[in-house]
């Protein structure tokens, strides 16, 4: 399915009212996720990425080798910077910690301490380091950086997946513990249509494929008394898929019998609960949330 621009801004409308009926959620945040979001809509439609070149042959696609390696990605540098700038000045003029940590960011800029086309590097490559430094640096509010940095390339990394999507068999669950156009780790899964098919997203390029209903998204076990899932009173639509082989959980939606809709980065904000919930029964999650923290 290619990108809708008036399908998904009606979509991303109905979504946000959903999530303001969250209690859970701080105002001040759905904020910045509401401004976020309709911002990198507006972006998703304006950047231009060239057609990737694939390094990984069909037959190495098959073993499970990612089509284009998270490294090989490329962004709209033009777009990016213009996104940065809006939720850069988004997130100052939200006040508090994220107001602060924001300003120090610009002044990094301006002061030629921040470089943005190395910060973009260094998300593409996964370099924790550098972001962990970052944070350091901004103890207040210590995802600052990855945010913007994650929120102004996510437009142009979605491009980019989109134009894979062609070269990969989606009818066929994807077998592997990694998305199989970027190689990246799973975010989140939803149950699909009258079959109930799992589909995961991708942490990184946001790109869903198909995959196995009894495995664990990350390390591939699928011994069922070794997979196990519980869900929480109040949260409609959301359950926790836990493997006991790798102590890691993933959120599943299954929207399938209620009135909602699903936008996969915002659903996982919507369920934050579970995370909570998860977390405190000793679970590791192996990504962070679609923002950043």
């Amino acid at each position: 399915m290619t990108f809708d621009m008036d399908t998904e801004r009606k979509r991303l409308e109905r979504k946000l009212v959903i999530l303001r009926t969250k209690e859970f959620l701080p105002a001040p945040l759905l904020d910045i996720i509401s401004d976020t979001a309709t911002l990198q809509l507006a972006a998703r439609q304006a950047v231009s990425v060239p057609l990737p070149s694939l390094p990984t042959p069909p037959s190495a696609h098959l073993q499970g080798v990612p089509l284009l390696p998270r490294e090989h990605f490329v962004f709209d540098a033009k777009q990016t910077a213009l996104l940065f700038g809006k939720l850069l000045a988004l997130s100052e003029a939200s006040g508090g910690p994220i107001g602060t940590s924001a300003q120090a960011v610009r002044k990094a800029l301006e002061d030629g301490i921040f470089s943005l086309s190395e910060a973009c590097d260094a998300f593409i490559r996964d370099d924790t380091l550098f972001f962990a430094d970052w944070a350091a640096r901004l103890p207040e509010a210590p995802s600052t950086v990855r945010f913007l940095v994650q929120g102004s390339l996510t437009p142009s990394l979605e491009a980019v997946s989109e134009q894979l999507k062609t070269h990969h068999n989606d009818e066929e669950p994807w077998a592997f513990g990694h998305c199989p156009y970027c190689g990246s780790l799973p975010l989140i899964s939803s149950l699909r249509g009258k079959e109930g098919f799992r589909h995961l997203t991708c942490s990184f390029c946001r790109t869903d494929y198909r995959a196995k209903r009894l495995q664990c998204a990350f390390c591939g076990e699928e011994d069922h008394d070794k997979l196990e899932y519980f869900k929480a009173e109040g949260e409609r639509g959301f359950e926790v898929h836990v493997c006991r082989t790798c102590n890691c959980y993933l959120k599943t939606s299954d929207f399938r019998e209620l009135d909602t809709v699903s936008i996969p980065a915002l659903d996982d904000l919507e369920s934050l609960a579970l995370d909570i919930l998860a977390r405190e029964q000793g679970l590791s999650r192996p990504t962070l949330s679609a923002w950043g923290f």
